[in-house]
């Protein structure tokens, strides 16, 4: 997503204790926004929105926190930036399985086109995976990008999801029995390593060859989703279910994630973590300006967390207390 000057500052001051939650050890700065954030492992992938002028359009970089590398990814993909799009054009999704990006561009007027890319440091040429298009205003994504893992990325288009691993190779191509609207990746219950949710509110298990493990009955509609060892971690409403366990959330909230007993959820600006037990604790993780439109700009995996706040990305290893 773009050909603009960045500053790069690392901090590597040694923290303990209480000092660790306030000062994170790595954090990059760019010249634009930050729009969109996710994370595997110790990898993180943001974008950087475009610049007023458009003289550099959006792009996306991938940050590998423990060597310090950064690499650019993207510039060529949106270029149509600079013939201002009607309803705009820019980077609706991003996800990393570690060493490979994926992201999703927009571009268009009333009917929007969108593009799913992949690239790595290797080989950042953009390779084009999957294409789909819908209204500017609808709310139904023409391509659901999810939540990666170790394991790869999965993607759907309509009905059918893909998973994709770190080398590029394709691990399945599944068609479900209704369109996809949320699809994660993550260490299941047994061989479940991606969980889908349906447009009927079905949610679905599959293991890393495509197999379906487990599907729900039709219900209300998924509003967000995460896959643990527990099994999938479904939010209808301000209720978050986990196996027999259910968990209310305050009214407005959104869950980001479930990592070992606790869901992450964000409220405005507040990211907080609950527990999963009955009248378990509720604490606050971070504070982080919410952009209108945008999702909150935060990811977090046992290995450490990173947030988003304007042009600023932070990680630290620091993840629940």
């Amino acid at each position: 997503m773009r050909h603009v000057l960045v500053a790069l500052v690392v901090v590597s001051t040694l923290v303990t204790g209480a000092a660790a939650a306030l000062a994170p050890p790595r954090t990059v700065v760019e010249s634009t926004r930050i729009t969109h954030l996710a994370l595997t492992g110790r990898s993180v992938v943001y974008a950087v929105d475009e610049n007023a002028s458009h003289t550099t359009c959006a792009h996306l970089k991938l940050w590998n926190t423990a060597s310090r590398d950064l690499w650019r990814f993207g510039d060529s993909t949106t270029r149509v930036c600079r013939e201002g799009p009607s309803t705009g054009s820019g980077i609706a999704a991003v996800a990393t399985s570690g060493r490979r990006v994926f992201w999703v561009t927009f571009a268009g007027g009333n009917v929007r086109d969108f593009t799913l890319w992949t690239a790595t440091p290797g080989r950042r040429s953009p390779r084009r995976l999957a294409d789909g298009s819908g209204d500017a205003d609808s709310r139904e994504a023409a391509i659901v990008l999810g939540v990666g893992s170790r394991d790869g990325v999965p993607y759907a288009a309509d009905d059918t999801v893909t998973f994709v691993a770190d080398s590029g190779a394709r691990r399945f191509r599944r068609q479900l029995a209704s369109p996809v609207r949320l699809v994660v990746a993550g260490r299941g219950p047994g061989a479940a390593r991606v969980a889908a949710a349906l447009d009927d509110g079905r949610v679905v298990t599959l293991g890393v060859d495509g197999r379906v493990l487990s599907a729900s009955p039709p219900a209300a509609a998924v509003t967000a989703l995460a896959l643990g060892s527990a099994g999938p971690a479904v939010q209808r409403g301000n209720t978050v279910s986990v196996g027999d366990t259910t968990v209310v959330l305050p009214a407005g909230a959104l869950m980001l994630d479930a990592l070992r007993d606790r869901i992450v959820y964000a409220r405005g600006a507040e990211v907080r973590s609950r527990s999963i037990a009955s009248g378990g604790a509720d604490t606050l993780l971070r504070r982080i300006p919410v952009q209108a439109g945008l999702p909150p700009g935060f990811a977090i995996e046992q290995s450490g967390s990173a947030w988003a706040d304007g042009s600023t990305v932070r990680w630290t290893a620091r993840t629940l207390p």
